[in-house]
C-alpha cells in the first residue's frame, strides 16, 4: 500500500481488531480459564515484546507500520491480561485500548521515519566497514531517499567515496555510486587554501573521468572542475577548451540546470581568477553571441542568493561594462532577460548622458534605451530624458523615436498602472507626438495620439476640442460632430462648440452616416436635426440654400432613426418647398402608412394626414381619400372647425351634397371662427 496515511491508518484497526477479539474470546481459550492465568500469560507477552522489536530492528527488510501495529496490538493484550488499571478511575480496562493507540499514533508519525533513517545509515556504516560497497552505498542512498537532509547519509556516503577507490569498482557498483560526491571529493582535492599536489588531481581527474563516462547530466560540473585541474597543472590550454566547452551555449549538455548552476564560476574562472586563462578567454569570450548576457544571468543570481559577495560584485562590474545594445537586443527574442540588473544600466546610463564626449554620451544613451527596455514602468521617464538628449543635439527623429517608446512603455503597462511620477511624462509626450503629427500633416497619427493624451486623464473640453478640429482637418466630418456632442455633455453652453456642431451637421454626408447608424447612434443629436428642419419649414421666404440645409438635415435625422415620424414630415415638407411635390407625396403617404407613434411622432402623423388630405382635395381631385384623411385627422386634439369645413368641402366635390351640408353647418356653429361665413355661404348655396 503505497499511500503512507491509508496504511497508518488500516494498521491501527488491524491492531485493535486483534486486541478486541483477545479480549472477547480469551475466556474460551483452553489454560487462561483463571485470572492468575491470564496474568501469567501477559507477563510473557509483555516479556516478548522488547525481542520482537529489537528483531524487527535488525531485520533486513525495512520497518513499516505493520510491525508496531502488531506490536502495540500485543502490548494492547497484554496490559489487558495484566489487569493493571482495573482500579484506575475513569480508565479501567479501556486502558488496554488507549495506551497502545497512542503509542501507535506518535511511533508512526514522529518516531518512525528517522528511526528507519538511522536504522539505514547504521547499516550503512556497518557494511562500509567490512569492506561491502554496494551493500554500503544501498543503505546509505535509501537514508538519503527518505530524509534528503540527513547529514549521517551524506558524510556516510562522502566517508565511503574516500576510503573506497571507486574508479577501480565494477560497473553494477559504480552505478549504484553516488556522482555528486564524486564531484564534491574532486573539488575538495582541487579547490582549497593549498594549491593541490600532483597526486591530489591526478585522483580528481580519475573522479571526473569516471563522472563524465556514467554520468552524462553531471559532466557540466565535471568540465569546470577539470578546468580548475589543469589551471593547478598549467596547461592552460587545456583548461581554457574545457572551459571554453562550458560557456558555450551550443554545447549539447543533457542537463541545462546543471550547467546554469555552474556558469558562474566557469566566468570567475575565465574573466578574472587566474590571468593566463583570462588572456585565453576574458573579453573576447564574453563577447561572443549570447555569452555575456548569460555570464550577467549567473552572476544576477549569484547576487540573489549572496548580495554582499565581492566576487560576484567585481563579476558584475566588469560583466555590465562592455554590455552592448546588439548583445542584449540578441537576447530578447522571447521578451527582456530576467536575470538582469536594469537599475543598475539605468544608472551607469545617467552617469553617461551628460558626458561631453559624444562617444561616451552615446554609451550612456544606449545604457538607457536597454534600461527602458526591461523598466517600462520607468519608461516614460527614461524615454523622456533620452527625447531632451536628442532634441538639445538637434535630431527632432530621434527625439521623435524617443518619445515613441515612452508611448510604447506606458501602453505595456497601462496608463491607470503608471506610478504617479509617470503619468504626467506619458502625457506629456502624447501631446508633443500629436502636435508634430499636426505639424506634419499626418492627421491620423495625430488623432491616434491624442485620444490616447485623453484616455490617459485628460477628458476636458480643450482636449475634445482640439480633438474634433483634428478630425475635421483630416477630412472626418463625423468623428469631428461625434467629438462636439461629446464636449458638449459637459459644457452645454460652449458657444464654440454650437458653432462647430452646426457646421459639422451642414457638412457631414448622409450616407456616411447612414453605414454607421448603429455605431453613432448614442451620441447623434437626431433631435437637434428635426427641430432645426422643421424650422426652416417655417420660415416665411427661406432661400433654396437654407431649404437645403433644411432638407439634410431632416434627411440625416432619418439616416440615424429611419422610424422617426417628425423628421420624414420635416423632410416631406422641405421637399414640398423645394418644388419636389411628388416626392412630398410620396413621403407623406409613406408617413400615413406607419403605425402612429406617440409624443412628438403622433403630432407628425396627424400633420401628415391633414397635409395629404389637402394634396389629395386641391391637387390630384380624390375627395375620396380626402375624406378618410380627414376623417382621421378628427381625432387629433388641435383638429376643429377647419377639419369641418374640408370635409364639406370634400363631399361637396364628390356630390354627396347632404353630407357637404352637414359639415358646412357644423362650422356655422363656430361664428368666430374664419371659415364662419365661408361655411354660412356654402350652406346657403347648397340649399338655394
Amino acid at each position: 500500500m503505497q499511500d503512507r496515511l491509508w496504511r497508518v491508518g488500516l494498521g491501527l484497526g488491524i491492531g485493535g481488531a486483534l486486541v478486541y477479539l483477545v479480549v472477547s474470546y480469551l475466556e474460551a481459550l483452553p489454560g487462561l480459564e483463571t485470572v492468575e492465568q491470564q496474568r501469567a500469560f501477559g507477563v510473557i507477552i509483555l516479556i516478548g515484546l522488547p525481542f520482537f522489536y529489537v528483531l524487527t530492528f535488525c531485520g533486513e527488510t525495512e520497518e513499516s507500520e505493520v510491525e508496531i501495529a502488531a506490536l502495540c496490538a500485543g502490548l494492547g493484550i497484554g496490559l489487558y491480561l495484566l489487569k493493571w488499571a482495573t482500579n484506575l478511575p475513569m480508565l479501567g480496562d479501556k486502558a488496554a485500548f488507549l495506551i497502545p493507540v497512542a503509542l501507535y499514533f506518535v511511533y508512526s508519525t514522529s518516531w518512525l521515519v528517522p528511526l528507519r533513517v538511522f536504522k539505514h545509515n547504521l547499516r550503512g556504516f556497518g557494511y562500509m566497514y567490512l569492506g561491502r560497497v554496494p551493500q554500503a552505498i544501498a543503505c546509505f542512498g535509501r537514508a538519503l531517499q527518505i530524509d534528503r537532509t540527513s547529514e549521517l547519509a551524506a558524510s556516510g556516503l562522502y566517508a565511503l567515496h574516500r576510503k573506497v577507490d571507486v574508479t577501480k569498482l565494477d560497473d553494477r557498483t559504480v552505478l549504484l555510486l553516488n556522482f555528486d560526491i564524486s564531484l564534491m571529493i574532486a573539488a575538495d582535492e582541487l579547490i582549497g587554501e593549498k594549491p593541490p599536489t600532483a597526486a591530489q588531481r591526478a585522483e580528481a581527474l580519475r573522479l571526473l573521468d569516471l563522472v563524465e563516462r556514467h554520468k552524462p547530466a553531471l559532466l557540466p560540473r565535471a568540465d569546470y572542475l577539470r578546468a580548475v585541474a589543469l589551471t593547478h597543472g598549467k596547461d592552460f590550454d587545456g583548461a581554457a577548451d574545457a572551459l571554453s566547452r562550458l560557456l558555450s551555449p551550443e554545447t549539447p549538455y543533457t542537463d541545462a540546470g546543471n550547467r546554469a548552476k555552474t556558469l558562474f564560476d566557469a566566468w570567475d574562472l575565465a574573466v578574472r581568477l587566474h590571468p593566463e586563462i583570462a588572456k585565453r578567454l576574458g573579453e573576447p569570450e564574453l563577447a561572443k553571441p549570447g555569452r555575456r548576457i548569460e555570464a550577467i544571468g549567473a552572476i544576477e543570481r549569484k547576487l540573489a542568493s549572496s548580495p554582499n559577495d565581492g566576487t560576484a560584485i567585481e563579476l558584475q562590474r566588469l560583466a555590465y561594462q562592455g554590455l552592448t545594445e546588439n548583445e542584449f537586443y540578441a537576447a530578447v527574442t522571447d521578451g527582456p532577460p530576467t536575470d538582469f540588473n536594469y537599475d543598475l544600466v539605468e544608472q551607469l546610463g545617467l552617469a553617461l548622458a551628460d558626458d561631453t564626449d559624444p562617444a561616451r554620451r552615446e554609451r550612456g544613451a544606449a545604457y538607457l534605451r536597454i534600461a527602458g527596455r526591461g523598466l517600462p514602468a520607468r519608461g516614460p521617464a527614461i524615454f523622456t530624458r533620452l527625447a531632451d538628449l536628442a532634441t538639445a543635439a538637434g535630431q527632432p527623429d530621434d527625439a521623435r523615436s524617443y518619445l515613441e517608446q515612452v508611448k510604447r512603455a506606458g501602453l505595456q503597462v497601462g496608463p491607470a498602472n503608471l506610478p504617479a511620477d509617470q503619468k504626467p511624462l506619458y502625457s506629456a509626450a502624447l501631446k508633443k507626438l500629436s502636435e508634430d503629427a499636426e505639424t506634419r500633416k499626418d492627421f491620423e497619427s495625430a488623432m491616434a495620439d491624442w485620444r490616447l493624451f485623453i484616455e490617459a486623464g485628460n477628458n476636458d473640453i480643450e482636449s475634445l476640442r482640439r480633438l474634433a478640429d483634428l478630425h475635421e482637418k483630416s477630412g472626418d466630418i463625423l468623428n469631428a460632430l461625434l467629438v462636439t456632442e461629446r464636449g458638449l455633455l459637459h459644457a452645454k453652453n460652449d458657444a464654440d462648440l454650437k458653432d462647430r456642431r452646426a457646421a459639422y451637421y451642414r457638412d457631414v454626408p448622409v450616407e456616411r452616416v447612414a453605414a454607421v447608424r448603429e455605431q453613432v447612434s448614442r451620441w447623434f443629436d437626431v433631435d437637434y436635426c428635426v427641430r432645426t428642419a422643421r424650422s426652416v419649414t417655417e420660415l416665411a421666404e427661406p432661400d433654396a440654400e437654407t431649404l437645403a440645409w433644411g432638407l439634410h438635415l431632416a434627411r440625416l435625422a432619418r439616416a440615424v432613426r429611419p422610424e422617426s415620424q417628425a423628421a420624414l414630415l420635416a423632410e416631406a415638407n422641405l421637399r414640398g418647398r423645394l418644388g419636389e411635390t411628388g416626392e412630398r407625396l410620396k413621403l407623406l403617404e409613406d408617413l400615413r402608412e406607419m403605425p402612429k407613434g406617440s409624443g412628438e411622432d403622433e403630432t407628425a402623423w396627424y400633420q401628415a394626414t391633414r397635409l395629404l388630405g389637402d394634396a389629395y382635395l386641391d391637387e390630384l381631385d380624390r375627395p375620396d381619400l380626402a375624406i378618410a384623411c380627414f376623417n382621421d385627422y378628427r381625432n387629433y386634439a388641435k383638429s376643429g372647425a377647419e377639419t369641418l369645413y374640408r370635409l364639406g368641402e370634400a363631399h361637396e366635390k364628390k356630390g354627396d351634397i347632404a353630407a357637404a351640408k352637414k359639415y358646412y353647418k357644423a362650422v356655422t356653429a363656430f361664428s368666430g371662427h374664419p371659415k364662419y361665413w365661408d361655411a354660412t355661404e356654402a350652406v346657403r348655396r347648397l340649399e338655394g
